[in-house]
């Protein structure tokens, strides 16, 4: 895949040099949520027969990944994952002379997961969507502590065995990036080793970030775009060309020598190019300003009809 992406590689969302921060909300939580799971601690006391009141509640994995873009294609960064769940339950703990003794019992696990990340980006001609397939690999650390009768105490019940922790963790994934402006966009991942299905808000920084069709031609207060400013440029260049021109050609006299009348016929050349070079340049302007209110014009009618026909309607 990464050979592959080497020589493909085309138009992307991020450049060189780009920062993206990812924070995000996944799903599920397999340690809390799952009770025909025994890796879960509510599948560990449910089907036990002296228990009774069982609550359970998690939360996450919640996490920030940060990506670094060493060039269009290939980023490196870091993946921290949390996830925490707890179960809260009655037991009957024994009977002495017909009466019974039942503690409250409380146990809590919470899992931290720091990763380094390797995202491979696949080339898409849209420059708002970035897709992207990566592997993570990483710590694995899990916190376990049990509470009686609201009281944290040393759990010697063996309880906690079932849960054991494995210092490595790693993650392979498929996900994607949609920017709705140069900085701030949405985040979507598909992964194992992690949570299975994540979302969040894409914040991205660097020296240089690729435009935004459609955002980055507009200008902050809306009422205009930047093609005409860029025209207004074009002409008032050409017009300071066109009286340094006129300048230089008052300038000339009959009594000059051979050397100075061809540095001046070669100076009125480059001139004449520049001044063609920019009429050009102020021609394909004012084409996109055209192309740009006909499209402007194009939704205006449509956003018209669609009022029209929801004012039409019973």
């Amino acid at each position: 895949m990464s050979i592959m992406l080497v020589f493909n590689a085309a138009g992307q969302a991020n450049t060189k040099w780009n920062m993206v921060n990812d924070p995000y909300y996944g799903f599920p939580n397999y340690t809390s949520l799952f009770p025909g799971l025994k890796s879960s601690i509510l599948g560990a006391v449910k089907d036990d027969e002296n228990i009774s009141n069982i609550h359970s509640r998690g939360s996450g994995p919640t996490g920030l990944r940060t990506e670094f873009f060493l060039n269009n294609w290939f980023g490196m960064g870091v993946d921290a994952i949390y996830s925490g769940s707890s179960v809260t339950y009655d037991r009957l703990d024994s009977v002495v002379d017909g009466i019974s003794y039942t503690n409250n019992y409380e146990r809590k696990m919470s899992r931290v997961r720091i990763q380094a990340r390797f995202n491979f980006h696949f080339p898409v001609k849209k420059k708002r969507l970035d897709m992207y397939a990566g592997i993570g690999i990483g710590s694995n650390a899990k916190y376990r502590s049990t509470f009686v009768n609201g009281v944290k105490t040393e759990d010697k019940s063996g309880f906690w065995n079932g849960f054991p922790t494995i210092p490595i963790s790693m993650r392979t994934c498929w996900g994607f990036r949609y920017y709705f402006s140069k900085f701030v966009g949405m985040n979507f991942e598909l992964g194992i080793g992690g949570p299975l299905i994540s979302t969040g808000v894409s914040s991205r920084f660097g020296f240089k970030l690729p435009k935004i069709p459609g955002v980055d031609e507009l200008n902050p207060d809306g009422k205009g775009d930047n093609l005409r400013k860029k025209a207004e440029e074009a002409k008032r260049k050409q017009e300071e060309i066109e009286k340094k021109e006129g300048k230089k050609k008052t300038e000339t006299s009959p009594d000059e020598d051979e050397r100075a009348k061809e540095a001046k016929r070669l100076e009125e050349e480059r001139l004449k190019l520049e001044k063609e070079r920019l009429k050009l340049e102020q021609e394909k302007l004012e084409l996109e300003k055209q192309k740009f209110e006909e499209e402007k014009k194009k939704l205006e009618e449509q956003k018209k009809a669609e009022e029209k026909k929801e004012e039409e309607k019973p």
